[in-house]
C-alpha cells in the first residue's frame, strides 16, 4: 500500500507473525505482516508476504531488504508476539544479518494501564474494550497476520489518543527514541548459511474439552502484568498445536523473552494448571476424557499428574473412604441424600471407576457408592417389637374360643389340637389387638387337593 502524504513519518510498527515451532534456532517464518503508524497514531502504510505457501517459494531473502525499509529504525509493536519477532531475528542472521537489538513494546503489556479494569487480555478482548474493529476477529490460528497487525495498530492508536483522562505511558513514548537510536545494517555482512529444512505441519492441539475461553479464564485468574503475556503465548501454542510434549523444550527458549527466570516460569506454570484443574471441577468437566487432556497439559507444561486428581478428590464434600475399611466394616455416612451427581461422579473417578462423557451416572456406579457410603449393619441381633408385653400380663384364652375357631374352619390334622396356651417362639408373639391367637401355619399339614371332607 502506497504511504498516505497525508499522515506523519512511521515511527511505530505493528507487526504480526506466523511461525512453525517454538524452538528459536529451528522455528521458520511463514508469514509476516507490517502496518506502520506515525507518532499521533494514523497510519502511514502496511505490507505483508507469505514465505511459503502450499506449492510456491518466497525466500525470505527475497523479502529481507523490504524488511529493513519497514521495520528499521521503528519501535516494533506486537499484541504479545516476542517470540515470533525473535524467530525473524534468528532467520535474519542465517541469512548474514548483523541486527541491533529491536526496540519492542506489547500492547497487552500496555493495556494494563490503558485498560486496567479487563479481565481477559486477549487481542479481540482489548480491542472490543477499546471499540477497536477486528476484522475476523477470534484466535489464533483462526485469524489472519494482515488482520492481527491492523487490529494491533488500532489498538495502538488509541491508546496514543487516549482521551479519557489516562496519563501517557512512558515506554510507549521512549520506545520510539530507543529505535532511532540503532538502525538497520544496509545489508548481509557475512555469506548466508547453509538452507535449513523446512519443518513439516504441525500436529494437531491436545486441547479439545479445555480450550478457549477456560484458557483465558486461568490466565486472568493468575496472571499479572509480568506474566501475562507469557501465559499467554503459553496457552496460544496449546491451542494450534505447536506445544506438545514432544516440542515442550522449546518453551525455555521463550522465558527470556518475558524476562522470566526457569523458576518463575514453572511457578506460574503450576498455578496455570491448577486454575484450569480448578474450572474442570467447577464446571464438571473432570469426566475420563477431560482428566486424560488434563495430564496432556501436565505432561507438556512439567508438572505432575497428581495434580489432575487430588484437587478433586479435595475439592468435593463426599468422603471418599475404600469400599472396606481395615476392619471389613462399612464406614457410615449420609450417602446418596445428600450427594450430587457432579460427586457423585468424582468419588468414582477417585475410586478408578471409567466415567465417561456427560451421560448419566450407571447404576453400578451409583450402587458402589451407596455400598461404599451405608451404614453399618449388625446382623447378630434379631429384631424384637418395641411393645413388648410381659408374659403374665398377657390375656388367655379358653377352650370355646378354641372350639369355635375349628367348627367354622375346618382343617384335617393328623393329631391333637394344639396347646391353647403354647410356649411363644422366638420371633413369633400374640395378635394383641384382636381375639384370636397367631395360629402355628408352619406346623400344620398341607390339606389335600380337592374339597376337604368335613
Amino acid at each position: 500500500m502506497a504511504r498516505d502524504e497525508r499522515v506523519g513519518k512511521p515511527a511505530y510498527a505493528a507487526v504480526s507473525t506466523r511461525i512453525t515451532g517454538i524452538r528459536v534456532a529451528r522455528a521458520r517464518l511463514r508469514e509476516i505482516a507490517v502496518v506502520r503508524v506515525d507518532e499521533r497514531g494514523a497510519v502511514v502504510d502496511e505490507w505483508s508476504a507469505v514465505l511459503h505457501p502450499d506449492g510456491a517459494w518466497i525466500a525470505l531473502a527475497d523479502v529481507a531488504a523490504t524488511l529493513r525499509e519497514r521495520l528499521s529504525q521503528m519501535a516494533i509493536i506486537t499484541h504479545n508476539g516476542r517470540l515470533g519477532i525473535e524467530v525473524l531475528r534468528a532467520e535474519l542472521s542465517h541469512l548474514g544479518w548483523q541486527l541491533p537489538a529491536f526496540a519492542q513494546l506489547t500492547t497487552v503489556d500496555a493495556s494494563y494501564h490503558y485498560l486496567p479494569g479487563l479481565v481477559h487480555r486477549r487481542l479481540s478482548d482489548c480491542c472490543t474494550a477499546a471499540g477497536v474493529p477486528f476484522e475476523g476477529g477470534g484466535v489464533p490460528p483462526h485469524t489472519s497476520p494482515v488482520n492481527e497487525a491492523r487490529a494491533t495498530a488500532g489498538l495502538l492508536s488509541r491508546f496514543l489518543q487516549s482521551g479519557n483522562g489516562t496519563s501517557d505511558l512512558p515506554e510507549l513514548l521512549q520506545v520510539t527514541l530507543r529505535a532511532w537510536v540503532y538502525p538497520w545494517p544496509a545489508g548481509p555482512s557475512r555469506d548466508a548459511e547453509p538452507p535449513r529444512p523446512w519443518p513439516g505441519r504441525r500436529g494437531p492441539g491436545i486441547l479439545t474439552t479445555l480450550g478457549g475461553q477456560p484458557l483465558a479464564d486461568a490466565i486472568s485468574a493468575v496472571a499479572d502484568v509480568h506474566t501475562h503475556g507469557y501465559l499467554a503465548l503459553v496457552a496460544e501454542l496449546l491451542q494450534d498445536g505447536r506445544l506438545t510434549p514432544e516440542t515442550s523444550a522449546g518453551l525455555a527458549d521463550a522465558e527470556p523473552l518475558y524476562r522470566l527466570t526457569p523458576e518463575a516460569a514453572a511457578d506460574i506454570r503450576r498455578k496455570f494448571f491448577d486454575a484450569l484443574v480448578r474450572q474442570a471441577i467447577a464446571a464438571d468437566r473432570y469426566h475420563l476424557e477431560a482428566r486424560q487432556e488434563l495430564w496432556r497439559v501436565a505432561d507438556t507444561i512439567g508438572c505432575p499428574r497428581d495434580a489432575v486428581i487430588e484437587p478433586i478428590v479435595e475439592a468435593t464434600p463426599v468422603e471418599f473412604p475404600k469400599l472396606d475399611d481395615d476392619t471389613g466394616a462399612k464406614k457410615p455416612t449420609n450417602g446418596r441424600s445428600v450427594a450430587t451427581p457432579a460427586q457423585m461422579r468424582a468419588w468414582a473417578i477417585a475410586n478408578g471407576f471409567d466415567v465417561e462423557g456427560y451421560i448419566r451416572l450407571p447404576w453400578s456406579i451409583v450402587r458402589a457408592f451407596e455400598e461404599a457410603h451405608a451404614e453399618p449393619v449388625d446382623r447378630t441381633a434379631r429384631p424384637t417389637a418395641s411393645h413388648d408385653v410381659p408374659t403374665n400380663e398377657r390375656p388367655t384364652l379358653d377352650q370355646s374360643v378354641l372350639d369355635r375357631v375349628a367348627r367354622e374352619r375346618p382343617i384335617l390334622r393328623s393329631g391333637p389340637l394344639p396347646n391353647p396356651h403354647p410356649a411363644p417362639r422366638p420371633g413369633r408373639e400374640h395378635d394383641l389387638d384382636g381375639e384370636l391367637p397367631q395360629l402355628e401355619f408352619d406346623r400344620l399339614e398341607t390339606p389335600p387337593i380337592g374339597n376337604p371332607v368335613v
